[in-house]
């Protein structure tokens, strides 16, 4: 168990925290105090209560004091987080100020640490209001500061919030976010089956049941939806899109472009250029 007298400041009764790394130095823990968690860059294998979760950038945990958990990185790259330890009081003071139609016992009852996920204008946003505690000088001052920012966040994020626990196994997470990178999207299905390390057949049936989709349709719209942008913000022919985006064949890329958007590349381009 992590103490808070050590991993926060009583005084004040926080403690900000930024790690890089590609895994963590604890060994799994639990402590006696709560941690808001945001993940910057990379991706992270949260080992929490006996069970494992991706993280992506932008997702925002808030941890309880009995969860057991550990970190380490999902694809043996760095990673980044923030995360702010803060005492218990805290936390009972800020239910109090929201009232009776805040429910805290959704958050402490629900099985895995509540989690949502932010825009990267509002990750950012919170990242500098977490470094911007450690400015005040006064413990006093830090103290409230930090208080209003409590309630600001859980009143915007965690209001209402609802348990809802991922079934998608753990490799399906990682290989899908994998397969969002144009290096990866562009080589086509055979590289899906690649990063999986599942059989074809493996991969297709738990892609169907947790995303509802097939593999080549999969790959088809991450092409699609990487087409969008450069027929959007490059001075790339329509030719040239096509294979950058992995499509072989020019005639089958405008079908399926057509199908999706009721326009043409070109058209496409000419309409979403004049609203620039």
């Amino acid at each position: 168990m992590l103490d808070k007298n050590i991993h926060t400041d009583i005084d004040r009764g926080f403690m900000c925290r930024y790690v890089r790394s590609d895994t963590e130095y604890f060994r799994p823990h639990y402590h006696n105090y709560y941690e808001l968690f945001i993940v910057l860059k990379g991706n992270v294998c949260h080992i929490i209560n006996s069970a494992e979760q991706l993280l992506t950038p932008g997702q925002f945990l808030f941890i309880r004091d009995f969860d057991i958990h550990d970190y380490k990185s999902a694809d043996r790259n760095y990673f980044e987080f923030l995360n702010i330890a803060f005492t218990k009081d805290n936390f009972e003071d800020m239910a109090n100020y929201l009232g009776s139609e805040f429910h805290p016992e959704n958050l402490i009852n629900a099985p895995y640490p509540p989690s949502i996920y932010l825009s990267e204008r509002e990750k950012e946003k919170i990242f500098y209001a977490f470094t911007e505690l450690g400015n005040y000088k006064n413990d006093a001052v830090a103290k409230i500061k930090f208080r209003t920012l409590l309630v600001e966040i859980f009143m915007k994020y965690f209001f209402e919030y609802k348990s809802e626990v991922s079934e998608i196994p753990l490799w399906l997470e990682i290989t899908v976010e994998k397969m969002k990178k144009p290096e990866n999207f562009v080589r086509g299905n055979q590289r899906m089956y690649e990063i999986s390390g599942k059989t074809r057949e493996h991969i297709s049936r738990m892609l169907k049941k947790h995303y509802n989709t097939n593999v080549r349709d999969f790959v088809t719209n991450l092409r699609l939806e990487y087409c969008v942008n450069l027929l959007t913000h490059s001075n790339l022919s329509v030719t040239d899109i096509c294979y950058e985006c992995g499509f072989e064949n020019v005639s089958w890329f405008y079908k399926v472009f057509e199908k999706m958007h009721g326009l043409t590349p070109s058209e496409f381009r000419k309409k979403n250029k004049n609203k620039q």
